[in-house]
């Protein structure tokens, strides 16, 4: 399946990528370009998520932490941990697989199983994410099992959830039995501050990013000071609160002009810009050509994709 739009709510959770009780694993080919704004915006699930990277070079941003991972490599993030991709600058055509598993798919929760080998790394609150290389024979191992799976998920052919679910546990098996060289860090008080905090205030941005933003309205949330605020989107976004609010209000804008026939100055309205100038800016500024334009081009390729039998 490929996805080009994470839907989240207003925690930022993710509620289209979540498995299922009956079969709780899901795989996505993530094509970075045809993302809205060429990117996975943050958001969190209470899956693990592995990527593989087959083309080009992705940015990963997990809470703190920031990897640059190209064609071959590979990560995995743990459960509940908030994070994001980009392509790298002057890098198109990036593409990875994904595979979101709820670890129960290895083991039920009550299962001795489950208990000795999954809870320990799932649960952890030091394991953040694992970046995968395959000059590590035991990490080439698993890249070598996730590309197998991706590619059963695919054909769907013979008893294949059988032979994805071996596959996953032997994913497993690897990392428990190198679980010493996991790269565990202690978060100081003062990160899992900013995680509660940081999460606070983007819920409130989420539910009214169409309203008149003030940085005293966000701070107010996680009953911090401006600078404090400031100091915390910085921290753990690399963005000002700002910037996080128009990020929110294009993504919206994307949306619209795709969806439905209302004019530029009725979107740059709707997204709480108000202004259809200072609106046509910003958006240019972040996706290289104006709302017309976008609307256009991304108009065609629907239309192309629907109608293949026209292009013949």
């Amino acid at each position: 399946m490929q996805v080009t739009h994470i839907q989240r709510d207003h925690t930022l959770k993710a509620v289209e990528l979540q498995s299922t009780a009956d079969y709780p694993i899901r795989f996505y080919l993530d094509v970075m370009d045809d993302f809205e704004q060429t990117c996975i915006h943050w958001h969190w699930h209470p899956e693990l998520e592995f990527n593989v990277i087959t083309r080009g070079t992705i940015e990963y941003y997990v809470e703190n932490e920031h990897y640059t991972l190209s064609a071959g490599q590979g990560i995995l993030k743990n459960a509940n941990v908030l994070h994001m991709a980009e392509p790298a600058q002057n890098t198109p055509g990036a593409e990875m697989f994904s595979i979101i598993m709820d670890a129960q798919f290895i083991a039920p929760a009550r299962s001795v199983i489950y208990q000795k080998y999954v809870a320990p790394l799932e649960r952890s609150e030091k394991l953040m994410c694992l970046p995968l290389h395959p000059e590590e024979a035991w990490q080439k191992e698993i890249l070598n099992a996730l590309h197998v799976a991706y590619a059963l998920s695919q054909t769907e052919s013979g008893p294949f959830e059988l032979r994805i679910h071996r596959l996953m546990c032997q994913v497993w098996q690897v990392l428990y039995e190198h679980a010493q060289l996991l790269p565990e860090r202690d978060k100081s008080s003062s990160e899992l501050t900013d995680q509660v905090r940081i999460k606070q205030m983007i819920a409130y941005i989420q539910t009214h990013f169409q309203e008149k933003l003030s940085l005293e309205k966000i701070a107010a949330q996680a009953n911090i000071s401006r600078n404090s605020c400031l100091s915390c989107f910085r921290r753990v976004l690399g963005v000002s609160p700002l910037e996080y609010v128009i990020e929110q209000l294009l993504e919206w804008a994307l949306h619209l002009l795709i969806s439905s026939d209302l004019t530029i100055t009725e979107v740059a309205n709707d997204c709480g810009f108000g202004d259809a100038s200072y609106f046509g800016k910003a958006f240019r500024r972040r996706l290289g050509l104006t709302p017309s334009q976008y609307r256009e081009r991304k108009r065609g390729e629907l239309y192309r994709q629907a109608h293949p039998a026209d292009l013949g």
